[in-house]
């Protein structure tokens, strides 16, 4: 399939509403007129980044700015097509996604209104405020990450350790955090046992583990906890 086998397709769609259609005017590679109204629509094989280029500096000839690709040959996840419309959206173009001579419109081009979402705002806050030590590179993937939840339960562990079995209250009191009690039911990672209604303790050795997969981690709230941290 060529760039130029998308033509046919997206200006036959458009003489069918009316409009009258040229290829390659001015750089753009088809433009479609009717009346007043003036539509560009920019043509790739697949999505990249030297598409939405093009179509950007489209803008500056009218607000319907199109661009248009190729049905990928494989399968693609909803992530996939969840980022084009993102990306399309927030930059005011269109999507037309051609396979064969079906033509399926992914989102139409409109001013998109930006505004912050509290709640993504302050959960970025909380995890950022929740670690207290940084071990993740950014930009790494394939990999365990270090987060605030696993702080927490290391932190839950090493204060088990040492008093070997304490409320949930107790451990807020010592410094963990408000998700203890949630940290402690769930046993996600499986280090805590109930010792009796609303006390835990850890499981047996399991100590030693925890240390071994993250020690800079253990070791971190260890010398807090020695220092007078968790009191």
């Amino acid at each position: 399939m060529k760039e130029s086998d998308l033509y046919e397709p997206i200006a036959r769609k458009f003489r069918k509403a009316g409009f009258k259609v040229q290829g390659e005017v001015c750089g753009c590679d088809i433009v479609a007129v009717r009346n007043e109204e003036i539509v560009v629509v920019e043509l790739k094989k697949a999505f990249n980044v030297k598409l939405l280029y093009q179509a950007v500096r489209r803008l500056g000839v009218t607000p319907q700015v199109y661009v248009a690709i190729f049905r990928p040959e494989a399968r693609q996840k909803m992530s996939f097509w969840q980022m084009i419309k993102s990306l399309a959206r927030r930059l005011n173009l269109g999507v037309f996604v051609v396979d064969g001579d079906k033509i399926s419109t992914l989102v139409e081009p409109a001013p998109f209104q930006s505004r912050p979402s509290t709640k993504q705002r302050q959960k970025v806050l909380k995890e950022f405020h929740g670690r207290k030590i940084s071990e993740n590179a950014g930009g790494v993937t394939g990999t365990k990450l270090n987060t605030a939840y696993l702080e927490n339960a290391i932190h839950i562990a090493v204060l088990l350790k040492k008093h070997r079995k304490l409320t949930t209250a107790r451990l807020q009191e010592f410094g963990t955090n408000d998700k203890t009690y949630n940290t402690l039911y769930r046993n996600v990672y499986g280090w805590f046992m109930r010792k009796d209604k609303g006390v835990y303790g850890l499981k047996p050795r399991i100590s030693l583990q925890i240390r071994k997969q993250h020690q800079q981690i253990w070791d971190f709230y260890s010398k807090l906890v020695e220092s007078g941290g968790d009191s």
